[in-house]
């Protein structure tokens, strides 16, 4: 029986790849919004007794309808909702697009920062993965994805 659970929106497609099946199930709901997948969270687990680490990745699709305030509502209902599993808890940060422009960087910016605090203020460990689009001297590299997709695996096998 796997020991974790990856749920979250589209940007967890394809993850399952470099995952170990025995150990690891990913789950997508594509579109899915933080409060979506918050009333997902606990059926989810609950129909996988065997679960140690459990991990959520969701906002990018909260972020582009620009509702700040909204999203941190949802949030913190999301970190409460998981505050109640007994596992070891993530919270993977909204991925930038590439098309976004300006206000979308900065709102997904300033959510970032609110999320580091609030996720460091709860059980739940922050996945920051905002610094796949700012990087010194360049822009968006798509090559970036597989290098989140391995330092993400990665954060939660210890």
């Amino acid at each position: 029986m796997p020991k974790v659970l990856i749920v979250g929106d589209e940007a967890v497609n394809g993850i399952s790849h470099v995952c170990n099946p025995k150990k690891t199930r990913v789950i997508s709901f594509p579109g899915d919004t933080v409060s979506d997948l918050t009333r997902k969270v606990l059926s989810l687990t609950a129909d996988q007794p065997d679960i140690e680490s459990l991990v959520v990745h969701v906002g990018a699709n909260d972020v582009a309808k620009q509702k700040s305030e909204i999203l941190k509502k949802d949030f913190n209902i999301l970190l409460n909702t998981m505050g109640k599993l007994k596992m070891k808890l993530f919270l993977s940060g909204p991925i930038p697009s590439p098309q976004w422009g300006d206000e979308k960087h900065s709102r997904l910016d300033m959510i970032n920062k609110w999320l580091i605090k609030s996720c460091s203020a709860s059980s739940v460990t922050f996945i920051d993965n905002l610094w796949i689009y700012w990087q010194p001297g360049d822009s968006w590299c798509a090559e970036r994805l597989p290098v989140f997709k391995d330092c993400w695996i990665s954060s939660i096998r210890d």
